[in-house]
């Protein structure tokens, strides 16, 4: 599983590798071998204490006490390019993404993380079923399960199985920077109440004294929900948000 992983990230010797939670090294080890440089970036203080201990003395490792979604990111790689490849806390895998992929002055060129089976298949869904995370993802970056790992790989066994997926960031984002806020606002309010109907939804959404959901759907059907909408679909709508707030 461990080989799975570091074939699916290709050649890293010229590369600066993140690892987000690297716990006890099992990764972090083999990746030492492979990248130029790899930072390490960890909470737990056990685990910080034996990664000192173990791997303290490589020229190539860079050890960082933090907790991610605190730690500067964009201060510390500036615009020098990285590569993103971990074992993330399943817990936290949504504001792990959010963070690696909204900035984007300081994204990864590719981002190979190992999540739950079933939020990786959400994240990697092509059309229906969407969501607020996959959508998100699709902006910014092409995403694709490269390897399953089955819950039998572990010791203790989990109740769940994983996935490993990789996000290739795109050269342009699919949304302008301009658009971006009202982009975020429309699909804010179509999965607000997923269950409703598009129409319905926005209605909800922006109240009697807002725009009305038939002048921003435009030509799309009120009666589809918010999971079947696609990125150009999603564009248009806060598209025509910005005229009405004109």
């Amino acid at each position: 599983m461990r080989e799975a992983i570091l074939d699916a990230g290709g050649d890293l010797q010229a590369a600066h590798v993140l690892e987000i939670g690297p716990g006890l090294g099992a990764l972090t080890k083999p990746l030492l071998d492979r990248a130029r440089h790899l930072t390490a970036v960890e909470l737990d203080q056990r685990a910080v204490r034996r990664l000192t201990t173990q791997l303290g003395g490589r020229e190539n490792f860079t050890l960082i006490p933090a907790d991610f979604l605190d730690w500067d990111l964009g201060g510390y790689f500036g615009e020098k390019p990285y590569v993103c490849i971990a074992n993330i806390p399943y817990n936290i895998t949504n504001p792990i993404i959010r963070k690696l992929l909204s900035d984007r002055a300081h994204q990864p060129e590719f981002a190979l993380l190992m999540v739950q089976k079933e939020v990786g298949e959400k994240i990697c869904c092509k059309k229906g079923k969407r969501s607020i995370l996959s959508l998100s993802v699709e902006i910014y970056a092409t995403a694709e399960i490269v390897v399953a790992v089955p819950r039998g790989c572990f010791d203790p066994v989990p109740g769940v199985d994983s996935v490993v997926i990789k996000l290739t960031v795109r050269p342009e984002p699919l949304v302008p920077l301009t658009l971006e806020r009202d982009f975020f606002t429309v699909v804010q309010a179509g999965f607000a109440q997923r269950r409703k109907k598009l129409g319905n939804a926005l209605g909800s959404f922006f109240g009697d004294v807002g725009p009305g959901a038939s002048r921003l759907l435009g030509e799309i059907d009120p009666n589809r929900r918010a999971e079947t909408l696609t990125v150009a679909e999603w564009m248009a709508v806060a598209e025509r948000l910005g005229v009405m707030k004109d």
